[in-house]
């Protein structure tokens, strides 16, 4: 899992040089000192380590504050300077106010990020009290994936009500979500790049739509057509970095973007690529996983299998293999099934048993992000073998 860097700058071509030289090791953001609640910006983003230009156009004294301010909230983080070394007062100035380093602004790219690494070594940190993230992956257009991504947010906020579950849904044109639990949606991704700084929990419990039937918070890309604003992939990765420190688990359906997902660092912890029985989307997922397996990320992406009709060919195993995938996850649910569930605005995995939310909840029991509460799981079962016998 990649960590953080909350990079203290108000300088767009510094903090897009910064972002190109480390875009390899960490997820970067970066927020203007002079902005308001500098502070809280900071402990949301649950950075693992911190970098401050150190440049006058804030003004120095300002700056120096600011450092020993962020050095006060998090004494335990790498926290490197960056700006003229010719200025040799504001070098021993820094240090004096916590700096753990100092960098040239005219310094090497390699060299700003081996000053960034070695302090992360030197200090030990660990990422943690990050939320969960499930990443549902389309290599082609799908209004399963979406459906997917709806069933199991819905089945992991059902679970457990008291832990925070958000959907981050980022089809287009307009969010399946809507007709689907019949949901209205005032507040969207876009609202939520523009408020950035004022987002805590009590914020966003007045602001995003949440499901009365399973208790999810859904936050869409796009609530109707004329939500046509596209956000940039780094306001994306620092708006999911911030949702992560403040829900349990995060399921973010990428749809179109699905392509930028590895770009922006989300491709980590729970990862699925979905695929249909068509042999188009066959032969876009095996380009899809290929690609990702020549990355450098250490995830092992799961292919959900829509298995549609069963009586088509291939069959599961002949998609997996096809498609190259290590591990595979099949779901099985005839259109109509998907489509009555739709059409009642509530998602099928929470429509009772049914092999399609047996396979969902085993795959999500397996990775703990539901509960195996012994006496939910039996009745389940007892339910699933009395219409089993009901229908003869």
């Amino acid at each position: 899992m990649r960590r953080n860097l909350l990079f203290l700058s108000g300088d767009a071509r510094l903090i897009e040089r910064i972002e190109a030289a480390l875009v390899n090791d960490l997820a970067v953001m970066a927020v203007d000192p002079r902005g308001p609640d500098l502070a809280g910006m900071a402990t949301r983003f649950s950075p693992q380590a911190i970098m401050i230009d150190a440049g006058a156009h804030s003004g120095v004294r300002t700056i120096l504050e600011q450092m020993a301010a962020v050095r006060g909230a998090f004494p335990g983080l790498p926290l490197v300077a960056i700006g003229d070394e010719m200025s040799a007062q504001l070098i021993l100035s820094a240090f004096r106010a916590g700096v753990d380093d100092f960098v040239d602004r005219d310094a090497p790219d390699a060299e700003i990020r081996g000053a960034i690494l070695a302090q992360l070594r030197v200090k030990q940190v660990q990422p943690g009290g990050e939320a969960r993230l499930v990443n549902v992956l389309s290599p082609a257009p799908s209004d399963e994936d979406s459906d997917l991504a709806l069933n199991i947010a819905s089945l992991i906020a059902a679970s457990d009500r008291e832990r925070r579950t958000l959907l981050l849904d980022l089809s287009l044109p307009v969010t399946p979500a809507r007709a689907a639990l019949g949901l209205d949606f005032n507040f969207t991704l876009l609202a939520a790049l523009r408020d950035m700084a004022r987002l805590d929990r009590t914020f966003l419990d007045s602001a995003v739509t949440r499901s009365p039937d399973s208790g999810l918070y859904i936050l869409p890309l796009a609530a109707d057509e004329s939500d046509n604003a596209l956000p940039a992939p780094r306001d994306l990765a620092g708006l999911l970095q911030v949702l992560q420190s403040l829900f349990d688990t995060v399921v973010v359906c990428w749809a179109a973007f699905s392509g930028q997902a590895a770009r922006v660092g989300a491709i980590q912890d729970v990862v699925l690529v979905g695929c249909n029985q068509r042999f188009s989307v066959i032969r876009n997922a095996k380009n899809f996983l290929a690609a990702m397996q020549a990355g450098d990320s250490d995830v092992l992406p799961v292919l959900a299998i829509h298995l549609l009709d069963p009586t088509l060919t291939p069959s599961p195993g002949e998609i997996a293999t096809a498609a190259g995938a290590p591990k595979s996850l099949v779901l099985r649910a005839p259109w109509g099934q998907l489509a009555a569930a739709h059409n009642r605005g509530r998602p099928l995995s929470l429509l009772g048993p049914s092999a399609y939310c047996e396979a969902l909840r085993a795959f999500l029991l397996e990775r703990q992000l539901v509960s195996g509460r012994a006496g939910e799981n039996t009745t389940t079962r007892l339910l699933h073998w009395l219409n089993r016998a009901r229908a003869g």
